[in-house]
């Protein structure tokens, strides 16, 4: 395992020396979402720890300000050797989900202002597949689409993005102006707590 500082200060990135999880990714937003996994569980005991995000070869740990990572770094690192294991499903699987170069071929993103609800959030999904995922993913972080309404685009950062103070200001106008030039400049992108109703 190896440790990797990310552009937030309050999360790392746990580089593992296997996959963890078979596809997609995992969030532990709580103590009480952890309930019944073994690491997120043994995760959230150690003070300080206020998210887990597990992706590809992953675990990305965010912490409170009040704690510093000399004092929690330890007993994560232990606690991973200890309690990681594969994840054989992941937070993404009860939406069925097409690969998003068949969605990219599929559609031509010149149509996009007359495509459906449905077939826009596709294909912005798709876009974010292949073009801001993976760079979020090498900082310890992603990115979930959570609607498209009219011109707007919700998503919810996760992982080392969730906290990060530049994932609210030039992750987002990034975002947003490659979407605008690649798919229409009327599109907004905004961020949502996934876990406000």
């Amino acid at each position: 395992m190896t440790f990797h500082h990310t552009p937030n200060p309050e999360a790392a990135q746990f580089i593992m020396s296997e996959d963890v999880i078979r596809k997609g990714t995992k969030t532990f937003e709580s103590a009480d979402a952890a309930q019944g996994d073994a690491m997120a569980e043994a995760l959230f005991k150690i003070y300080g720890v206020e998210n887990v995000y597990v992706k590809e070869n992953f675990v990305t740990i965010t912490k409170s300000p009040v704690v510093g990572w000399t004092t929690i770094m330890e007993p994560i690192q232990e606690t991973l050797e200890q309690h990681c294991a594969f994840y054989e499903t992941c937070d993404e699987d009860q939406q069925p989900k097409v690969e998003a170069s068949d969605i990219l071929e599929q559609i031509d993103v010149e149509d996009f202002p007359k495509l459906t609800g449905e077939q826009k959030r596709d294909v912005i999904d798709a876009m974010l597949d292949h073009a801001i995922r993976p760079a979020l993913a090498n900082d310890g972080g992603g990115i979930t689409l959570l609607a498209v309404e009219g011109n707007v685009v919700k998503v919810h950062y996760q992982g080392a993005c969730g906290t990060c103070p530049s994932s609210t200001t030039g992750t987002l106008q990034y975002i947003e102006t490659f979407l605008q030039d690649t798919l229409s400049k009327d599109l907004t992108v905004q961020t949502v707590d996934a876990t406000l109703p």
